[in-house]
């Protein structure tokens, strides 16, 4: 969503359109392409000594001619309606080496009021966006913005999502129909959030929208106006859905986030619904960090993301859950650790699918340098460890964050996120891009370096969940999104 600062629970989840190492689960590299080199590269504006950069990498895809598209969000650069500045913020680029494609800048008449939520690539060489809009006063806390663009980044469509103080999209991929399923949440007029799934047409139209409230009749330590979101969804080869979320839950100990995962049909009737947690183990906050899901071979689903301790030091792990066609557990495995009493492994991106029948993970992490930075690591089908780096852009003892990560053409790598600069008056955030081998490697560059963790295990459990559905009141608007071309050059840190 848009570039403001989130200050609840409410506001967060809907900001991480948001926010934070989900994830294209989706690009499974199609023909082996041509090697490709890597590179990691590092786009900031700096306004001025006094007003650091203010540069965020979200999501990104990679469209069926090769170029990597990566939206993401800007505060600093003018925007097509002086004096304001700021808005959506697409770059793209060649896979061999990064080169510069095209830049370009989307907003309304405001400053910094829309955001990337996630992209994704469509079989007609574009790619769909969602993201959010805080300029439409129908929504008092952000409309979701959902836009088509073609292979050079021009809007086929575009609309805001209204009907509720806010509602939008974490995740959006296509359909076999040619239209789209979107997931995330809105918030009611009591500031509850409620998970919501939309079907939107090819043409950009919405067919339908489904909400999911939870109860205290939802799944055990689940209480009547608690707050649940769905952070990601996959189609499924029956027509239907796989979707994962967050809801809140009331324990003896106290509040703590759940783990849910509803397999619903093409018309998002719900089919089977779980909660998973357990007497350690919980799911990380919700808005803080994303659980892409997908279906696998054998019929099951591996769901990826963040747990965290229900006890000190809230030590949080990557992880990946292995499910049956019915989502009961068949394995589960942590990664991370501690080292001192506040570097701890932090959010995942979640993971994706590779071609080979594994997995792979990326996110952050402050354990091995006590600085955070980006953290990716490679597992075989069974969760296995075969490889994991530790990765710097700027800086290597400032804040190095990847918010998304996808296997490319080649079969290697590609992430997205934030690196940050440690200088006093230009400090800030900028939009961050690596592409890597297949074994993660960016040629022969010190910022990727090796680390060491083993596997840990977990204590998740599996409980029947039940989310009645509700036909929400939200409709499609229009909205005159403009975009204005960039020409930022990036920091290259390698080659």
């Amino acid at each position: 969503m848009a570039k403001h600062t989130c200050t609840s629970r409410q506001t967060t989840s809907f900001c991480a359109i948001v926010a934070a190492l989900i994830i294209s689960l989706g690009f499974v590299a199609q023909a082996q392409g041509s090697a490709s080199r890597p590179f990691n590269k590092i786009w900031t504006v700096a306004l001025s000594q006094y007003n650091g950069s203010d540069e965020t990498g979200n999501s990104l895809t990679q469209l069926l001619n090769g170029t990597i598209v990566v939206g993401g969000s800007d505060a600093n650069q003018p925007n097509y309606c002086p004096p304001n500045y700021g808005g959506v913020w697409l770059v793209a680029v060649t896979p061999s080496g990064g080169n510069d494609m095209w830049q370009q800048l989307y907003s309304t008449c405001a400053s910094g009021a829309q955001s990337t939520g996630y992209v994704a690539h469509t079989t007609d060489g574009g790619f769909i966006l969602s993201g959010g809009d805080f300029d439409n006063p129908a929504c008092s806390l952000g409309c979701g913005w959902f836009a088509k663009f073609d292979s050079n980044g021009s809007i086929s469509w575009q609309h805001d999502l209204t009907g509720a103080i806010a509602a939008g999209a974490s995740q959006i991929e296509p359909t076999s129909d040619g239209g789209y399923i979107a997931v995330g949440n809105q918030t009611t007029t009591s500031y509850v959030l409620q998970a919501l799934v939309m079907k939107i047409s090819a043409t950009g139209e919405l067919q339908w929208s489904a909400a999911f409230p939870e109860t205290d009749q939802s799944f055990p330590g689940a209480f009547e106006g608690g707050n649940f979101t769905f952070e990601s969804v996959q189609p499924t080869p029956d027509g239907g859905y796989i979707v994962s979320g967050v809801a809140d839950a009331h324990f003896r100990s106290g509040y703590a986030d759940v783990l849910t995962v509803m397999k619903l049909d093409a018309n998002a009737n719900v089919r089977w619904s779980k909660a998973y947690y357990g007497a350690n183990w919980l799911s990380g906050p919700a808005g803080d960090a994303k659980y892409p899901i997908f279906q696998t071979s054998d019929g099951g689903y591996v769901l990826s993301g963040t747990v965290q301790q229900r006890s000190y030091p809230f030590e949080e792990l990557f992880f990946l859950l292995k499910l049956d066609a019915r989502g009961r557990v068949l394995w589960q495995t942590g990664y991370g650790g501690t080292n001192g009493y506040y570097d701890v492994s932090r959010e995942s991106a979640g993971g994706v699918a590779t071609a080979d029948g594994g997995y792979v993970l990326a996110g952050q992490s402050n354990i091995f340098l006590q600085a955070t930075n980006g953290w990716m690591l490679k597992t075989d089908g069974s969760g296995n460890i075969l490889w994991q780096k530790s990765y710097t852009g700027l800086t290597t003892n400032d804040g190095n964050v990847f918010e998304q990560i996808i296997q490319t053409s080649d079969g290697g790598y590609a992430l997205t996120g934030s690196s940050w600069t440690s200088d006093l008056t230009y400090g800030g955030p900028g939009l961050w891009l690596i592409k890597t081998d297949s074994a993660g490697n960016i040629g022969s560059c010190s910022c990727a370096q090796d680390t060491n963790v083993t596997p840990q295990p977990l204590d998740l459990r599996v409980f029947k969940a039940t989310f009645a559905r509700a036909t929400p009141n939200l409709t499609f608007s229009a909205v005159n999104v403009q975009g204005i071309a960039t020409s930022i050059t990036p920091t290259t840190i390698y080659p």
